[in-house]
């Protein structure tokens, strides 16, 4: 049973520190007050919205981008071992399928169960590389906020043109959603022997489903 005591611990531990906060108001502040980032005119913002730039989400977005490596790469160096196997087995499957033009379906199982740990542990390691880019997001919409109040070219109310200048959110890029590229060995000018054994994981629905974990 979830308790709203708990639910309350969760979402505490999920706000950025207050000292984070703080900081990032304070920055905004002097930003705000310095004239940072330029307030650009009605004429401008058809560019789009995500188009600010500062010193400060510069700072966000490299911190955050070097903690989301960081994930992958503990979690690749943490199951080495499972990645070894999973491209050992991809071998006896392709030379199976491809190589034999034999269907081995056990052969196949238990690549597709090997395939199917790595998927679910290479999902918990996504939700935690958001948890690190949410985190920023926060940090950067509590300093835009202060440059936005306190900026000495916006007046208040703010101009229309205004509504949607900020700067853009940090976003997970699009390897995190295809984890299984990570398991595929470096080009060598030939079709991975991985990513040929994904395939055919992936077109046989009775193992691919049952095993492979989609």
């Amino acid at each position: 049973m979830i308790r709203t005591e708990n639910v309350n611990r969760v979402v505490r531990h999920a706000a950025p520190p207050r000292t984070a906060l703080w900081a990032a108001r304070i920055r905004g502040w002097r930003d705000g007050r310095g004239g940072l980032p330029h307030v650009p005119p009605p004429t401008d913002i058809p560019l789009g919205p995500g188009t600010v730039v500062t010193a400060f989400v510069r700072e966000q977005r490299a911190t955050a981008d070097r903690a989301v490596e960081q994930l992958r790469s503990r979690m690749l160096d943490r199951e080495r071992r499972l990645i070894t196997g999973i491209r050992y087995q991809a071998v006896h499957v392709v030379e199976q399928y491809d190589g034999r033009s034999r269907p081995a379906p056990a052969a196949l199982a238990r690549f597709g169960e090997r395939v199917g740990e790595w998927r679910a542990k290479a999902d918990v390691c996504r939700c935690r590389a958001v948890a690190v880019t949410e985190r920023a997001n926060q940090v950067i919409s509590c300093y835009w906020d202060a440059v936005r109040r306190y900026h000495r070219d916006v007046p208040d109310p703010a101009p229309a043109h205004l509504a949607h200048w900020a700067p853009a959110r940090l976003e997970l890029d699009v390897s995190w959603r295809e984890s299984d590229s990570w398991l595929v060995e470096p080009a060598t000018g030939r079709t991975s022997v991985t990513a040929r054994a994904l395939e055919i994981l992936d077109t046989r629905p009775t193992a691919g489903r049952t095993r492979g974990g989609r």
